[in-house]
């Protein structure tokens, strides 16, 4: 079993956040076969995920648990959720898993690509949390790529600022080599902090930490996944 991020309880449901690594196997819902990639995912949580088909956008996807069993419930870049006895899953190589949790059990996961980012992903992850009046309880970012390792353009930066409200600076960083760098994190808790939201956890550099897929460092194919997994309390 994947070690955890985080562990809530919320509205009558436990709501534990892990991560996949290099380890658990390539998690990408089109490279791996059906069945070898739900032997993967109930190796890591114990049960099957629901994931979408991630296209760096802004669309949002509807899960229920009817959707159980799918290796990929619909297109879009997140993936919101009421339901319980759910996995959701976020996948990723360097880009911003992001899981928010209402008060209400509402669990919302977004994919944040730098172009997702600039277009206001982070916005509509915390629309989807709040669209039945909850109060967002914890925002959790998983495994992704550090400024250390994100060399970016100033033009580009510009766009990721403005969509995560915010000024270039403030979300600029310095590669190793002492280039311009995107700091995704620093994006992410921008965005968040904009609907009054502090960013709870953050996970590992993928560039720097060779335990995770990286796109942009190694150019590696396989994608790790970030999983909500809800259940039930038990109390």
């Amino acid at each position: 079993m994947s070690s955890p991020l985080c562990e809530y309880t919320v509205a009558g449901r436990e709501v534990r956040i892990v991560a996949t690594d290099r380890s658990d196997g390539d998690m990408h819902p089109e490279r791996v076969p059906s069945e070898e990639l739900a032997a993967r995912q109930r190796n890591a949580t114990g049960r099957r995920w629901v994931m979408i088909d991630e296209v760096h956008g802004t669309d949002v996807v509807e899960v229920t648990n009817d959707h159980a069993g799918l290796d990929v419930a619909g297109i879009g870049d997140v993936v919101v959720t009421n339901s319980v006895d759910l996995d959701v899953a976020v996948w990723t190589a360097d880009c911003a898993p992001i899981f928010l949790v209402a008060d209400d059990g509402t669990t919302v996961g977004a994919h944040g690509g730098w172009k997702g980012l600039a277009d206001g992903v982070v916005d509509v992850a915390v629309d989807a949390a709040r669209r039945d009046g909850g109060r967002v309880v914890a925002a959790v970012l998983g495994p992704v790529i550090g400024p250390c390792c994100y060399e970016f353009g100033h033009d580009d930066l510009a766009a990721v600022a403005g969509g995560v409200h915010a000024r270039p600076a403030a979300i600029a960083g310095t590669t190793v080599d002492g280039s311009t760098a995107l700091d995704v994190p620093a994006a992410v808790r921008s965005a968040l902090h904009y609907h009054g939201i502090v960013l709870d956890v953050v996970g590992p550099c993928t560039g720097c930490d060779d335990r995770w897929f990286s796109h942009r460092v190694r150019t590696d194919l396989g994608r790790h996944a970030t999983v909500a997994s809800i259940g039930r309390d038990p109390q």
